[in-house]
């Protein structure tokens, strides 16, 4: 039996739509460097990025207390007689500040995204693993979120489930009102991207951008197709499902 007509196109967001992994190490740097910088404080940038490290790795990417469970790694001396609030918040007020001009999508992003909602009848989506507002906030400051069906947009958190359960991707299907064969999934991980989405019928895409996170991880599972830079999607748009962008 042939597939369903390609009706629907979702999208990972983190090192798909936007280099996170890149922006963050930029951005923890220049937070390091802040705290660093403030009079007294014996500690070196590269000093507290190796310990960051550790508590990122230790406590996960959305723990919400990074950098104060950091500093208590170091004894007050250190801390240059500051409170270590002081600390925590010129690490906080750094790293935002690298959010103005320093988070930008990869290149053809906004003009894929434009030819799909304006020169086709796909309907389009994000399925997404991390906090709610967090990955609300950066659709917004990326200036993306306006090309999603708001229903379609699925973050981890706000439903309970976390990739690679399958239920996330069925969840932005139904919000469709589509079957799974009738969608596309654009991811760059191979096992928590491309093989639930997958094992559910969905056509798959995987996104190797030169230098990205897992751009050298093999996975159990091909996908449909494979792209390096993201105006590809349009040529497996065209040759694959006759859609013309």
């Amino acid at each position: 039996m042939a597939p369903p007509p390609l009706r629907a196109v979702l999208f990972d967001l983190d090192d798909t739509l936007t280099p996170t992994t890149a922006f963050a190490a930029g951005a923890r740097r220049r937070a390091m460097e802040a705290m660093a910088a403030l009079p007294g404080v014996r500690l070196t940038a590269d000093r507290l990025l190796v310990e960051l490290r550790e508590v990122i790795a230790e406590f996960g990417p959305n723990y919400d207390s990074h950098y104060d469970r950091l500093l208590r790694r170091f004894p007050g001396e250190d801390l240059g007689g500051h409170p270590r609030g002081v600390l925590v918040a010129a690490g906080v007020a750094a790293y935002h500040d690298s959010k103005h001009g320093g988070m930008a999508p990869f290149p053809g992003v906004r003009e894929v995204l434009t030819a799909l909602r304006e020169g086709t009848a796909l309907r389009l989506g994000v399925v997404t693993e991390g906090l709610e507002v967090k990955q609300y906030e950066k659709l917004l400051r990326l200036d993306l979120y306006r090309f999603f069906d708001p229903a379609a947009v699925v973050v981890s958190e706000g439903i309970g489930i976390s990739k690679p359960n399958p239920k996330l991707w069925q969840r932005a299907c139904a919000a469709l009102d589509l079957e799974p064969p009738a969608c596309m999934y654009v991811g760059d991980h191979p096992e928590k991207d491309v093989l639930p989405a997958r094992s559910l019928g969905m056509r798959t895409v995987r996104f190797r951008a030169p230098g990205g996170r897992h751009a050298a991880a093999e996975g159990t599972a091909p996908a449909d197709h494979e792209i390096r830079e993201f105006r590809e999607l349009t040529s497996v748009l065209r040759d694959a499902h006759g859609i013309v962008v």
